[in-house]
Parts: structure tokens; sequence; C-alpha cells
């Protein structure tokens, strides 16, 4: 006996609509989970799905990313291998979601939402070289369907490519600078609206520079960068800091 296919994707549309929630519910997510554990003699690969959203909901890494890994191994199909790009995505790591949707496109190179999802996450990782590129493979395929993230992205990918390619940053550099950065950002917790803002600068020198708004206090966001500023100095990689800055600010109130 099987479980009918709308009783597991409605539980999957519930938790991805918890997903988009400020803060969910513990008491719906216990309950939703107990209900994900009695579809998984039924249907484990739609189950560990949602064990792994629930997962992600909860800010447990590990075990989001496990009960993903389960489900592609009960079937890989585009769906998984999305959802699994989409809980690296949810801890801020930027690279491992190219990796995955990179994953899918090598399969399905006309899949779209593989590419958004390697584009999207290109630019978070300072990888703007490569969005670049995804920007222009999305748009030769479907010309008519551009949105306005997509547009979005493309403006703030064209304000910076010349100045870096004058700078001769390589998108592996910067995405490694941000690495610290990103770290710090996990400590608050997997799923956060973290907001991305870049400036092409000129102060005798020309400079890239990048600042995370952060959903925190000034005081908070100011401890934050003061560690990063830390970490920077200890490195021990001879890093371009008078090219590329990374700064981590509080988010402004509208």
């Amino acid at each position: 006996m099987t479980a009918p296919a709308s009783k597991i994707h409605e539980l999957i549309y519930r938790l991805e609509a918890l997903h988009r929630s400020e803060a969910p519910d513990e008491l719906e997510l216990r309950r939703l989970r107990q209900e994900a554990q009695r579809l998984l003699a039924h249907d484990p690969g739609n189950a560990h799905i949602a064990l792994g959203i629930i997962a992600c909901l909860e800010n447990r890494e590990a075990e989001a990313i496990n009960q993903h890994e389960m489900a592609l191994r009960c079937g890989w199909n585009t769906q998984r291998a999305i959802n699994y790009a989409i809980v690296f995505q949810s801890f801020y790591r930027y690279d491992e979601v190219i990796r995955q949707a990179q994953v899918v496109m090598q399969r399905y190179p006309s899949h779209l939402e593989a590419v958004q999802v390697a584009l999207r996450n290109a630019y978070a990782a300072g990888r703007f070289q490569l969005a670049d590129q995804l920007l222009a493979e999305y748009r030769k395929r479907v010309p008519g369907e551009w949105t306005s993230e997509l547009a979005d992205i493309e403006t703030r990918v064209r304000l910076v490519l010349p100045m870096i390619e004058r700078l001769a940053l390589t998108d592996d550099l910067i995405a490694a600078m941000q690495q610290p950065a990103w770290a710090l950002v996990r400590t608050l917790g997997g799923g956060k609206k973290i907001g991305i803002n870049d400036q092409a600068g000129d102060d005798g020198e020309e400079f890239l520079s990048r600042t995370l708004h952060l959903p925190l206090t000034f005081e908070a966001a100011q401890a934050l960068d003061d560690q990063l500023v830390k970490q920077w100095a200890e490195q021990e990689e001879e890093w371009p800091l008078d090219k590329f800055v990374i700064t981590l600010r509080e988010q402004e109130t509208a």
C-alpha cells in the first residue's frame, strides 16, 4: 500500500511555506516530523526530503544534508538534486550549491532552474565572472523570460566587472577571501536574509568592496566585523586587501 501522492506533496508544500516564514512554529515542526516519519515506509525518497527541510528549519545542517542525500539514494531526479543544492544555500555554502547545480546542468543542459540556482549563488559567492557567463547562457536560452531578480543580479555584476578585470581579481580569489566572513555568518544560524552591497571605489587607488548586511544590531554586527578583521590579519595567505575588502554591517531599517 502506498501513501497517496497528494499527502506527501501537501506535507512538503506546508514545509516549504514554513521555510519562507520568519519564525517557524516548533510545535508544528514536531507534528510534521512525526507525519514525515510515518511516510518513510511508503515514500522514503520524498519523506527524507521532508525530514531534510525540517532539519534545515531547525538549523541542523549535518542532518539536513544527510536526509537529502538519503533521498537521492532512493532515486535521483532533478528536483531532489535541486533541493539538495538549496540545503547548502541555506547555510551560505555557495560553492557547494554551484557544484550541485552544475551536476544537474551537466545531465540536463536545458534545465533552467539549475541555471538560476547556480547563477544566484555564483553572485553570492563573489564569482562575478561565472555569474556573467551564466547570465549570458540564460538569456541565450530564454531571451523572453528575464525576471526582476535576474535583472538585479545582472546590474550588480556589470557594475563591478570592469573594476575586477582592471584589478586582475579572479573568482577563486574573491570567493576565498569571503570564506571567513560567511563562516562568521553561519554562526548566526542558517536561513537568515543577508543583504549584499558591492561597490567599485576609487580612493586614490581603485578597489572593490562588498558589504554583508546582517539581521543584527549595530553593536553585534560591529563585533562580528571585528572578528573578521582579526581573522584576516592572522591568516597566512597574502591576500590583496588593498584591492578587495568585505565588511559586516547591520541591516538598514526601512
